[in-house]
């Protein structure tokens, strides 16, 4: 069961934990008491930047308030289940994490969908579906955004010092400010506001090869 993997490995490799729980959400557990075993481990980790034990969630189990006796059962026996086989492969256990994560999150958002559809969604209308889905659809444990001004320095270098072909203006003023003109290849924009809503101007259009 990929949720018993998932929360053994929340509890048993420290790399694993850090690589996956920022794209975990307690709503892609399906079954109520992983999900409240997920968000206690989630907020362990939080709090005191480490993995809780088994004992510490029994712990956290038995100061419950919430659950019934057939609940508390039902959690302790689960959490006594949780074994980490440190021969588990970390790459394979974080992909099918990932995979989890992703037919989750569609699910719910076509779930949501329909519900707003229906008119049983009052927070949301018809407009936020096309978002919904995206968001789901964008779901990925991919950590390479941005830059990293360590690791990264020589790319950065180069980057900043890489000659690009560009196309020039017919105005030496834009030459100046874009150093040359426009990178081939790429997408731009000038945006300029009008003295006055009545101002006529003129576009000039050109289309260059690259």
């Amino acid at each position: 069961m990929i949720e018993n993997a998932i929360l053994s490995g929340l509890i048993g490799n420290e790399d694993y934990t850090r690589r996956v729980i920022p794209f975990v959400k307690p709503e892609y557990f399906d079954d109520l008491n992983y999900r409240m075993l997920f968000s206690d481990i989630h907020l362990y980790v939080e709090k005191y930047n480490g993995l809780p034990t088994k004992e510490a969630l029994r712990i956290t189990t038995d100061d419950r308030k919430d659950i019934n006796d057939e609940q508390h059962k039902t959690l302790t026996n689960i959490i006594n289940s949780l074994e980490y086989d440190s021969k588990t492969d970390q790459d394979w256990l974080a992909d099918q994490t990932e995979k989890f994560c992703q037919d989750k999150a569609i699910y719910n958002a076509v779930r949501k969908s329909i519900l707003v559809l229906d008119g049983q969604e009052k927070e949301l209308d018809k407009g936020s579906i096309p978002q919904l889905l995206s968001d789901a659809l964008g779901v990925s444990f991919d950590g390479h955004i941005g830059h990293d001004f360590l690791d990264m320095g020589d790319s950065r270098f180069e980057y900043y010092h890489t000659n690009e072909d560009k196309v020039p203006f017919d105005l030496d003023f834009f030459n100046r400010i874009t150093k040359g003109g426009l990178s081939r290849k790429s997408l731009s924009i000038a945006l300029a506001g009008c003295v006055h809503p009545e101002t006529m101007i003129s576009v000039r259009t050109r289309a260059v090869s690259s």
